[in-house]
């Protein structure tokens, strides 16, 4: 009888603190919908963040990349001005307070995409404006990078 009484305690108390952390599911997140990057402005760049239920895309590049018509005639340095200033994941994400974490399933790069992956992202929304600061990844602390600034362009 007193081992009942204190299981059924203490699941009350677990059902409580978990009650009390503020995990959303992606179906929930203020992120849901699609987000054009935006330099310091607010002018459109060239950058696409989408957040789905329960999946997510992200693409950006330079607006300084060449103009290259045909690929094929490019050389290594010529791919590597076009290809180098891009960034693109896409995967699942899951939002926790302030604060989104991405499990990349494809990437540009393949590292960002091996098992057990993650990034961790601080993101505030101020009307239709997204800020996002990356804050750590599977290898540790990010420091020094600039955010991410978009805006919601369903």
């Amino acid at each position: 009888m007193v081992k009942r009484a204190l299981c059924a305690g203490l699941l009350a108390v677990a059902g409580l603190l978990v009650g009390s952390v503020p995990i959303l599911r992606a179906a929930d997140s203020p992120l849901q919908g699609a987000w054009q990057v935006v330099d310091q402005n607010g002018r459109p760049g060239p950058g696409v963040y989408i957040f789905a239920k329960t999946h997510y895309s992200m693409m950006t590049a330079s607006a300084d990349r060449p103009d290259i018509v045909d690929i094929s005639q490019a050389n290594a340095d010529d791919l590597r001005a076009l290809y180098g200033p891009m960034a693109a994941n896409a995967g699942v994400y899951e939002v926790s307070g302030n604060l989104v974490t991405i499990r990349p399933i494809v990437a540009k790069i393949p590292v960002v995409m091996k098992g057990g992956a993650y990034e961790v992202y601080a993101f505030a929304i101020n009307g239709d404006s997204l800020t996002l600061t990356q804050q750590r990844n599977v290898r540790g602390p990010v420091d020094g990078r600039a955010p991410v600034r978009l805006v919601r362009v369903e």
